[in-house]
């Protein structure tokens, strides 16, 4: 008597089948049969019949990647709320839908406002918090040629380029912020390069600009460089 173990192997299951076998009685019996399936994806399993190798633990890096990136986008719109908030630039009904008191910076549960739209109590509606603006977007617009109807979400940039050369409201700049906070952060995973390199040398200086000077011709581009100088004679 003898034991035969047989083996199906496929791209993404295994099949076995374990007998037994007496050769000179010419008689036999399965001791054991099964299959193991493999989960794939298409695309994975697309690359393994291609011959490309694929890490098992490539996805759960992704899915890593992905879970620290979301983690610090919300520490970091935390951490700005908390601020604004002691600033006073958030505008009323905003503030009041997040938690200062236990889970600072955070929203309320079931909560998550849009700080550029307030709902009207009476009618039920949502209302867009920067009219004026708008209309003031609406207005460049129109005299540079273009009446059209325009998005209130596009009152965002239309802010940011006012808030280089004009006041704004304080609402309308913690609406910048918040904005430019949210927007950041997909290139890379801040903060890796560190982990890979631990003894890295990393300085830190506190300098003073004490000339500005422009290129004598613009580049290519037609723009024109300018170099800083520092108080220690760095350029």
């Amino acid at each position: 008597m003898k034991k035969i173990l047989g083996l199906d192997l496929g791209t993404n299951s295994i099949g076995w089948a374990l007998v037994e076998l007496d050769t000179e009685n010419q008689e036999g019996k399965t001791l054991g049969i099964g299959s193991r399936i493999i989960p794939m994806s298409q695309d994975i399993l697309g690359d393994f019949e291609k011959g490309n190798s694929v890490s098992q633990t490539n996805k759960r890096t992704s899915f890593r990647g992905i879970r620290r990136l979301r983690e610090r986008t919300l520490l970091r719109r935390e951490r700005l709320h908390r601020v604004l908030n002691i600033l006073g630039l958030l505008p009323k009904h905003y503030a009041l839908q997040i938690d200062f008191e236990k889970h600072f910076g955070k929203f309320l549960d079931d909560k998550e406002p849009k700080l550029a739209w307030k709902k009207n109590e009476e009618t039920g509606r949502f209302e867009f918090l920067f009219k004026q603006s708008f209309l003031e977007m609406a207005a460049d617009f129109k005299e540079n040629g273009y009446d059209i109807k325009l998005p209130y979400d596009w009152t965002i940039y239309y802010l940011r380029k006012k808030a280089l050369t004009q006041k704004i409201e304080k609402e309308e700049l913690a609406w910048i912020m918040l904005n430019f906070n949210q927007k950041r952060g997909y290139n890379q995973l801040r903060g890796e390069e560190e982990e890979e390199n631990p003894n890295k040398l990393v300085e830190f200086y506190s300098l003073k600009v004490i000339d500005v000077i422009a290129d004598e011709k613009p580049n290519n581009k037609g723009e024109t460089w300018y170099s800083l100088k520092l108080e220690n004679g760095w350029v």
